[in-house]
């Protein structure tokens, strides 16, 4: 048998303030999120990708030059297989062609890599357009 003077709460307990607090930002988090996605859901155009490409840097290395470009993507979607184009030009003269890959650019985002050349770019007319890309 328990003892007399040992008493069992049976009333309600009123929680801490922390507790409020918490479920207050919590609230306020998971609200907020879903009213952004919707936002974006109604107000998102859903546009094919936009690419444009920028020169960074020319720069020799031991077999020729180095061209480091940056391809953003504009659109608000993704594009994979991005093929980039490069020629210098000699007047209307072609000197030398380059091109590469980029996997995948994501929308909204950039992607860097190199192209290589064994003609001083510097001294022709360079031109880096993006020429295709594939639906991820």
């Amino acid at each position: 048998m328990a003892p007399d003077n040992v008493r069992k709460s049976t009333g309600a307990t009123r929680p801490h303030w922390v507790e409020w607090l918490t479920g207050l930002a919590a609230t306020t988090i998971v609200v907020s999120m879903i009213g952004w996605m919707i936002f974006e859901a109604m107000t998102s155009e859903d546009r094919p990708p936009e690419l444009a490409v920028q020169i960074l840097a020319i720069a020799p290395q031991p077999s020729g030059w180095r061209v480091m470009i940056e391809v953003r993507n504009s659109g608000d979607q993704a594009a994979a297989a991005v093929e980039i184009k490069a020629t210098l030009l000699d007047g209307p003269e072609l000197v030398e062609e380059a091109g590469m890959t980029f996997d995948y650019v994501a929308a909204g985002s950039a992607s860097r890599g190199g192209l290589l050349f064994v003609n001083n770019p510097s001294l022709h007319q360079l031109q880096v357009v993006p020429s295709g890309f594939t639906e991820p």
